[in-house]
């Protein structure tokens, strides 16, 4: 089960899962999840970037706006150089993941909106098919604007691994997510997120339930119409809160690559470093990663 736990870590720095297990995914920001009226390439980093990008509700419209019911799927595939997160045991890997979600983002008022989702995918390792898993995910927030490029977010998201085959619950975790943001347009091509997200994590075994800070900041650049590239640097402050004593501080840096095929179909690359200690020795969270991912949006309402 630690070793399960540890992976999702790793896993979530590429937005391969949603965060709920561990927080931050490296190039997904919680700005990504707040609602826009246009469609614009998901960022795969972001995860609940399986929820795609959802811009503050006050971004002027374009052309095309975000429809209010989307399915989104994605297949990833990365190699980290740390996968169980343990210094006894320090082993690379390669994993795959498939995932589909429904994303729901209907307005409640000029300055409110729902957002909504429920999906799941599988997740396979290249050399610790032992350690397989399917998971099933669920979501659903109440975004308000605060003020021009401001948003506050308050949620609740459950993820639940399962045992592929069996479908035995390997863990389950329920987490109540509040979170501020704000975005600032630097220019016709580049834009600054930042972010503060709190997170309170009840899991199932408990061992891994926790309260979770992070502040963090990305700058975006348009290289060209179908071409976006991401800078992402976040700090997290874990605290561990049922049965083990234990605090854990990480620091991620990332860097992103997004190709457009056509605003419904994105590849992305992305490469993200993982450091920082825990006051339990066992833990070691150093950890370099490679990714990429394809993703389709069937826009339906």
């Amino acid at each position: 089960m630690r070793y399960i736990l540890a992976v999702l870590t790793i896993l979530a720095t590429l937005g391969t899962i949603s965060p709920s297990f561990a927080q931050p995914d490296p190039v997904s920001s919680p700005l990504d999840r707040a609602p826009i009226d246009d469609i614009q390439p998901l960022d795969p980093e972001d995860t609940q970037s399986e929820l795609g990008e959802i811009e503050i509700i006050d971004r002027p419209a374009q052309t095309r706006r975000q429809p209010d019911v989307q399915l989104l799927v994605r297949s990833s595939v990365f190699s980290s150089s740390n996968i169980t997160a343990l210094e006894a045991l320090k082993q690379s890997d390669t994993v795959f993941t498939n995932t589909a979600h429904l994303l729901i983002t209907p307005k409640l008022g000029e300055n409110t909106r729902l957002i909504a989702s429920a999906g799941g995918g599988i997740v396979r390792f290249a050399s610790e098919g032992d350690s397989n898993y399917n998971i099933e995910q669920y979501n659903i927030a109440v975004q308000q604007r605060l003020a021009p490029g401001t948003f506050g977010q308050l949620g609740w998201v459950q993820d639940s691994l399962r045992r592929p085959g069996s479908g035995d619950l390997l863990t389950r975790d329920n987490a109540v997510q509040l979170i501020v943001g704000r975005q600032d347009q630097l220019g016709k091509q580049a834009r600054l997120d930042s972010f503060y997200e709190f997170r309170s994590s009840f899991t199932n075994p408990s061992e891994d339930s926790r309260i979770t800070n992070t502040i963090g900041t990305r700058l975006r650049y348009d290289i060209s119409p179908q071409v976006q590239g991401a800078l992402d640097y976040r700090l997290s402050f874990k605290n561990f809160t049922q049965g083990v004593s234990r605090s854990d501080t990480e620091h991620q840096i990332s860097a992103i690559v997004i190709y457009n095929i056509n605003p419904d179909v994105f590849l992305a690359g992305s490469a993200s470093y993982l450091f920082g200690r825990s006051s339990n020795a066992a833990i070691d969270i150093n950890n370099l990663s490679f990714g990429l991912s394809l993703g389709f949006n069937l826009p339906l309402f």
